[in-house]
């Protein structure tokens, strides 16, 4: 008998593109869609308005062209005031909280119950809610010290946290380290156990201590995680805002004003929404630019495993 040959699907090239088409439609759609309505198309805005005089609620708007540029560097103290702030927070937040974060990831990364405990311990105050941190932090600089100072008489506890420019800075970096350690060791831990055991065994054969294993060996190794972990805390830094409208409310004596709570001050309160999207413009190339030379600097010092 003669072996028939059974028929054999096959797919077409148009059949298939309406398929890669269809899944097209379905998955990055509507999450371009997102991205155009919720990012892009207010960005163009901002631009737009920078250029006019607008207190946001009336339809009339005045064409200025750069005159709301000129006024931010030449007569407005408030702004550059608040970029002293947001610089020189930002600068502390980013070295204290990856050095902190990066000793606890090298305590915690072995596998074991106390490392686990640890992690989720570091990690509780990240997902903690920032009404919730700031009530806790409320009562420790408040009652809480109050409390211990007439116990103790130290005069530590009896100073005014908030309400000295210096104290509210540091209370405000402390607080923010202590809220977002527990997101970057976990982002080093991720770094960290990745690194083969090989590389370090192979460093402490050749007579490295654990310094230089780290610093020549694993430090190279991890840099994608510190790329990371850089990048996310300066971002975090420069776009400091919800702890202040919560905590501070820029003060004491608008100290502790940063450059997004300028911005949302000037729209808001001033109602001078031209004024502040000009004030978002320059915010936001600024930033572009700092993390540019950042990624551009980190990802030169990374090593492919």
């Amino acid at each position: 008998m003669d072996n028939e040959k059974k028929p054999v699907r096959v797919h077409s090239k148009k059949g298939k593109k309406r398929k890669e088409t269809l899944m097209f439609i379905i998955f990055v759609v509507p999450a371009l869609a997102f991205v155009l309505f919720a990012t892009d198309i207010p960005f163009v805005m901002n631009i737009y308005y920078s250029v006019f005089d607008w207190n946001g609620i009336s339809k009339n708007l005045t064409f200025v062209g750069l005159e709301n540029f000129r006024k931010i560097f030449t007569s407005d103290k408030t702004y550059w005031t608040s970029w002293w702030f947001t610089l020189r927070f930002t600068f502390f937040y980013v070295i204290i909280v990856n050095a902190i974060s990066l000793a606890i990831a090298l305590a915690l990364s072995k596998e074991n119950r106390f490392a686990q405990v640890g992690r989720a311990f570091y990690y509780i105050p990240y997902i903690i809610s920032l009404t919730a941190i700031s009530l806790i932090w409320e009562f420790i600089l408040g009652p809480a010290f109050d409390s211990l100072y007439e116990s103790t008489g130290w005069s530590f506890f009896g100073m005014s946290w908030l309400g000295k420019p210096n104290l509210a800075f540091i209370v405000l970096v402390v607080i923010t380290v202590w809220e977002n350690v527990g997101f970057y060791m976990i982002n080093y831990i991720a770094g960290i156990v990745s690194v083969p055991r090989d590389y370090m065994e192979a460093a402490k054969i050749d007579g490295a201590n654990r310094w230089k294993a780290f610093w020549k060996v694993m430090f190279p190794l991890i840099m994608p995680s510190v790329s990371i972990c850089f990048l996310t805390s300066l971002t975090f830094g420069f776009k400091l805002f919800d702890i202040i409208m919560v905590f501070t409310k820029g003060g004491p004596v608008n100290s502790t004003v940063s450059v997004a709570y300028n911005i949302y001050k000037e729209a808001f309160t001033n109602n001078h929404c031209g004024t502040a999207t000009a004030k978002s413009l320059i915010f936001v190339a600024f930033i572009l630019i700092v993390t540019g030379i950042q990624m551009r600097v980190t990802k030169k010092q990374e090593v492919e495993l």
